[in-house]
């Protein structure tokens, strides 16, 4: 008779994500040095900022704008403008807001010198962040997850054999539960009790311990977190986390 090839259950890993953003990079333009550095960059992490069109004319006395959206920051600046000045007349405007930021620099001055002129140049630099996975702290087991096919029955007056008949209908992924030894500072237990509070949809994983070291990712959200305290024994937490998607 061949030997088993049964897993063992033990040192199985369940991770939680932060989210997908990882550390990431935000697309840019910057020109300058000293007091008269600017820096216009997309609101967040990610190629999708790269090559977002940034035009900053100098001339006249007074502000104007040409274009401020999704896709370009073109305006005019009065030949007297201070990079200060420029910042502050960007955050006038709401899309501004909405998609950019503006600042003094990565090794900023203090926004104290005359802005000067910058034609069309595209944004560069963004890079997609990877997300973090990070073991949750002293989990001692695991149940799930329970995935369940729910089925329609499509029973008629002649049906073989005064037999049911069924179809598959919607798959439901089921719940995963596990418990801690409960540790009311650990940030991975304080994370697990924020998601639930805040109704956070969290990216998670369970490793397995064969020698791929096999990996079931899927997302859900926190439903329940039960902490008991008993004379001679630990803090023991039981969580359980709601599918979302199918694990893969």
């Amino acid at each position: 008779m061949p030997a088993s090839v049964a897993t063992s259950g033990f040192g199985c890993l369940f991770k939680v994500g932060d989210s997908g953003v990882g550390a990431g990079s935000r697309a840019f333009v910057e020109w300058g040095t000293t007091n008269q550095k600017i820096r216009i960059r997309w609101n967040a992490a990610g190629t999708a900022g790269n090559g977002k069109n940034i035009t900053v004319a100098v001339s006249g006395s007074v502000f104007a704008t040409t274009e401020i959206s999704a896709s370009a920051v073109s305006i005019t600046a009065p030949t007297t403008a201070t990079v200060a000045q420029v910042v502050a007349y960007l955050y006038l405007n709401e899309t501004f807001q909405l998609y950019w930021d503006a600042d003094y620099g990565a090794t900023p001055g203090d926004g104290s010198g005359v802005i000067t002129a910058r034609t069309v140049t595209a944004t560069a630099g963004g890079t997609a962040g990877t997300e973090v996975f990070t073991t949750v702290a002293e989990v001692k087991s695991i149940s799930g997850p329970n995935m369940q096919t729910q089925m329609i029955d499509v029973t008629h007056m002649q049906s073989d054999n005064n037999t049911r008949e069924f179809l598959p209908s919607l798959i439901d992924p089921g719940e995963i539960s596990f418990s801690v030894n409960w540790l009311p500072g650990n940030a991975t237990h304080v994370s697990l009790k924020n998601d639930q509070k805040n109704r956070t949809k969290r990216n998670y994983q369970l490793v397995f311990t064969d020698t791929a070291a096999t990996t079931y990712a899927f997302s859900g959200y926190v439903t329940s977190i039960g902490i008991t305290s008993a004379i001679e024994d630990v803090l023991q937490g039981d969580i359980t986390i709601k599918l979302v998607s199918w694990p893969e």
